[in-house]
């Protein structure tokens, strides 16, 4: 750890700690947080360098190193910020097309999702421009998972470009920042674990996993019987991709809030009714990414989220289930403040193999305040999520997936084929939509087909 720092070493945030125990676990290079936009309209390269340089200096989460120290234990710090013509990797792109010109960066953001971070030298970021003309630009921004989460995302794009608008305006850009900084805010939460004890936290973890083991220590079999090596490469998912359009949002919406649920919840209700109907078995583990800022914490880039595993006890009542997803989300996050070593040890309950049956899904939800498609400072047209790579994804189980946009709400499905026929997943999708769109079809069908959930 020879890199210049600003300040001493820190510990990892939990979020942080669960992520470096995976990739650990795993022998995986850091995953990538992605942004990509196509840019139309007269840039200001010069302009867009020193709004990087304001982003990177008000964010800690973009300064950090994370290496490991003497005892062993990951660590991280702050180094100085690099200079604004450092910041940016800027490349002429040749192409005799705006379309070969998103070929080529859909390949380059394939790439890049691939490209692993060296955090205990680099910076914890890539910014790359790509010019095909003084019209069209496109910008691509890597940050790795290990220190920065999607929220985080949203938050580095909208401040880019507030910080691009003031640079253009000759103004120091002002936001207010995110308060005391990540690290105060890491030890904020360490503090608060210990005046909970961790005794408590691993009471509560252990009786869960104790919980998931009598449950599901038969894991079913629920598709085609193909048995893998498990080894072997995980193959591609079945997908199916659903979305509920225009009026119709409006009337699902009414109906959360006249259940007193969030549109999340009523969701995942409706997904583990499916579930318990297509199976036999007596609970559902899933696996959900969490964002555990406080209030207070909105507005710090950084890694917030982590995966908690989560059990709902076997029911076909939409109701009950609506209960019980309920409690099990409030004390999980009443108990979110676990060490990494201490969710693996109370995972580890004598009497049964680690990892058996744990996940029977990984769950996730995102709600997207931001358009695709926006006017930015100096008369910029900015396209969000741009030039999108094709991915093979692949899942263990069911992945299950809900975006909710201003206007619409999609729902991602995509289900491993060592368990999961085609039949079966299409039957699966055909139930579930049929459950969720009953509140609007009235306004508007689904449109549901099978492909890319991306």
């Amino acid at each position: 750890m020879t890199q210049q720092r600003t300040g001493g070493v820190s510990e990892l945030s939990y979020a942080q700690e669960h992520e470096y125990g995976r990739l650990r676990e795993t022998q995986q290079p850091t995953k990538v947080v992605q942004l990509a936009e196509r840019i139309e309209g007269p840039l200001d390269v010069p302009a867009l360098h020193r709004a990087l340089s304001a982003l990177v200096t008000m964010h800690e989460a973009l300064r950090l190193r994370v290496g490991t120290a003497s005892d062993g234990r990951p660590v991280q710090w702050l180094a100085d910020a690099p200079p604004p013509e450092g910041l940016l990797d800027a490349r002429r792109i040749k192409a005799r097309s705006p379309e070969q010109f998103g070929t080529y960066l859909a390949g380059a953001r394939a790439q890049a999702l691939a490209e692993p971070f060296d955090l205990s030298s680099r910076p914890p970021f890539r910014f790359r421009l790509f010019r095909y003309s003084e019209q069209l630009h496109a910008l691509i921004v890597d940050l790795p998972t290990l220190t920065a989460d999607l929220a985080s995302r949203s938050l580095v794009r909208g401040r880019l470009w507030e910080a691009y608008g003031a640079a253009l305006a000759d103004q120091e850009y002002a936001s207010d920042g995110e308060g005391d900084g990540l690290l105060a805010a890491i030890s904020r939460a360490r503090e608060q674990h210990d005046r909970r004890s961790a005794t408590v936290e691993h009471r509560y973890w252990s009786r869960k996993f104790e919980a998931m083991a009598a449950l599901l220590d038969e894991p079913e079999n629920a598709g085609s019987g193909a048995d893998a090596p498990s080894d072997a490469p995980a193959p591609a998912a079945i997908t199916r991709f659903s979305f509920i359009p225009g009026p119709a949002v409006a009337s699902l919406r009414l109906s959360c809030r006249e259940a007193k649920v969030t549109l999340f919840q009523f969701a995942l209700a409706h997904f583990a009714r499916i579930y318990f109907l297509h199976t036999t078995r007596p609970g559902l583990a899933m696996t959900l990414p969490l964002d555990t800022r406080s209030t207070g914490e909105r507005t710090v880039v950084g890694k917030f989220s982590r995966g908690l595993p989560i059990l709902v006890e076997r029911s076909t009542d939409l109701t009950t289930l609506l209960r019980r997803i309920g409690s099990e989300l409030m004390q999980t996050m009443r108990h979110q403040h676990i060490a990494y070593t201490d969710l693996c040890r109370a995972r580890r309950a004598p009497g049964r193999a680690d990892g058996d049956g744990l996940r029977g899904a990984i769950v996730r939800y995102t709600l997207h305040a931001e358009r695709f498609v926006e006017a930015g400072p100096g008369g910029l047209r900015l396209t969000h999520n741009a030039f999108a790579p094709q991915v093979n994804y692949t899942c263990d189980g069911i992945s299950f997936i809900v975006n909710e946009y201003q206007q619409s709400v999609t729902f991602v499905l995509c289900f491993d084929p060592r368990e999961f026929s085609v039949a079966q997943a299409d039957r699966f999708t055909a139930d579930l939509n049929t459950a969720l769109g009953a509140v609007a079809r009235s306004a508007s069908p689904w449109a549901v087909f099978p492909g890319d959930p991306s």
